[in-house]
Formats: C-alpha cells, structure tokens, sequence
C-alpha cells in the first residue's frame, strides 16, 4: 500500500487486516505493482523521478530506479522481465511529459524510453504482452511494445485515469474521470463497445481473476461499482471510506485504499459488503494497492 503523504509502504497482514509494517520509502508513493512470482514490489515516487524497488522476502528496498519526471502509474508484464512506468509530467499542458520508462526487471535499469500520449498516468500491459494501454491527458494510446511507439491513439478517451484489463485478454475498461463512464473497448478493433455509468470521478478498476466482475472506484462519492463483466451493467454499488483511489482484486475480496479517510476496506467479493477496514493513520493518503 503506498502512502503519498507518509512517504511509506505499509503492509497488512490479509488473514487479520492488521497493519504490520510502514517501510519508508521516497516522496510521494502512488503506483505499485508486483513481479508475476511476487519477489519485488515496483512503487512510482510520484514527487520526484525515480521508482524504488521492494524486496518483498526482505521487506527492504533494495535499490532506486531513476525515470522520467513525477512517475505515476506502473505495470509489470507478463513475463515478468520488463516494469513500464508513466512518466506523468509537471503539468497536463504543452511541455509536459510524453514518455513511458521501461525498466529491466533483471538489472532494475531503465533499457528504452518509449513515447505515449500527454502526460501518461495510467497503465496496462496486454495478455500477450504485445501491446501496453496508456492514459494520457489527450486520450487512451495503445503502444506496440516491440517498438516501443503508439499504434492508435483513443482521442475520446481523453483525462481518463485508471486502465485494467479483461482475463481473457478481448476487452480493456477505461475509467473516464471527468465523464463518469467506464469505457469497454475491444482489444482486437481499439473500438469502444460499451460505456456504462459509475459512481462519481471513477479512479481505478480492477478485473476479479475469474472475469465476471470489474470493480471501479468512485473518488467523488466514496463508492465501490461492481460490474458484470458479461453484460456491461452495474451489479451493486458498495458505499467505502472516503474518497477511494486504488483498488485490488483477488477470489475472495476487494482491497480499496481510502485516499482521504487513509484505510484500506475490504469487501467480500461473495456478499459485496465490507468486512473489514484497517486504519493506516490520518497522515498517510494511501494511493495504489496491491497483494504482494
């Protein structure tokens, strides 16, 4: 869990949701993303221009990766050899950044710099790997990862934030902050097939591994929107702590982190309820989450 204002990660233990530890890390933790075998923890420093990498068997960071200027989102692929980081950038205008940091997971370097959108801030590495969905200010760019450049850029889905994608690799969803929507566009044609109303300024989504459900975090009205994934319609809205940012899924729960109430609620992904909320303290501002 990265604390933006506390400059740390804090652990929880999953079993009693009780916070173990607060690792201290650099300014401004925001993104956090683990390894397919679960051995490093990638967070994004959003107050500077660095990554630090956790060993999570150690529980200590073992080095810092310098990128481009205020990194916000991060995703690992699926092969677990490369780490892509949005370069967010000073400001969403002219000048700001374009760029995606791609990190050797062997060395923890950066081996390429790769061009996106506007300011970059969410980001998703397709199923095969061949492909990376990055949300830009000027809309969703869709990178071909084996040139490192934009293959088609989504213009209509400009300002979005968070991107996830479907199990089956077929569908991406898009949360549209400002239009609060959650876009469904097909992998193979990049078209939009389906757009449905969420809560108030969706933040983050997570896809549950089995692909029935995708979960949305609303930042503007402290809600939780549940999804079939089938039909592209709402199943519940499951009111959290105030203002939700990150969100994780796994078989049996939900992991929401509360940006302004600073816990991390948990909802049983069977009854969709929440079952547990664990405090991190009113100074941390936690942002992205993941089980590690």
């Amino acid at each position: 869990m990265a604390g933006i204002v506390s400059y740390s990660i804090a652990a929880i233990d999953t079993s009693n949701h009780k916070l173990v530890a607060s690792i201290p890390c650099g300014p401004n933790p925001y993104g956090i993303a683990r390894t397919p075998d679960g051995s490093k923890l990638y967070v994004t420093e959003s107050g500077g221009s660095a990554v630090s990498v956790l060993d999570t068997r150690k529980g200590t960071f073992a080095s810092s990766v310098t990128v481009g200027l205020y990194p916000h989102g991060v995703a690992v692929s699926p092969d677990g050899t490369s780490v892509y980081v949005a370069n967010t950038g000073p400001d969403t205008g002219p000048g700001g950044s374009r760029t995606i940091s791609v990190i050797d997971t062997n060395s923890d370097t950066v081996r390429a710099t790769w061009q996106a959108g506007l300011a970059p801030h969410g980001v998703a590495a397709s199923r095969d790997g061949r492909h990376l969905y990055v949300t830009c200010a000027d809309g969703l760019a869709v990178v071909d990862t084996g040139h490192g450049a934009p293959r088609t850029h989504l213009t209509g889905q400009a300002r979005a934030n968070g991107v996830a994608v479907h199990p089956d690799g077929k569908h991406i969803y898009v949360a549209n902050t400002w239009q609060r929507t959650v876009s469904v566009i097909d992998t193979r044609s990049h078209r939009v097939v389906a757009r449905v109303r969420v809560g108030k300024t969706p933040w983050q989504l997570a896809v549950s591994p089995d692909g029935a459900r995708v979960y949305v975090t609303g930042a503007g009205d402290d809600t939780v929107t549940v999804l079939d994934a089938a039909r592209h319609t709402v199943l519940r809205t499951v009111r959290v702590h105030h203002v939700p940012t990150g969100i994780t899924a796994t078989d049996s729960a939900v992991w929401v982190s509360t940006n302004a109430a600073s816990t991390v609620d948990v909802i049983d992904a069977k009854t969709l309820e929440v079952v547990a909320s664990t405090p991190l303290g009113l100074s941390t501002e936690p942002s992205g989450v993941v089980i590690a």
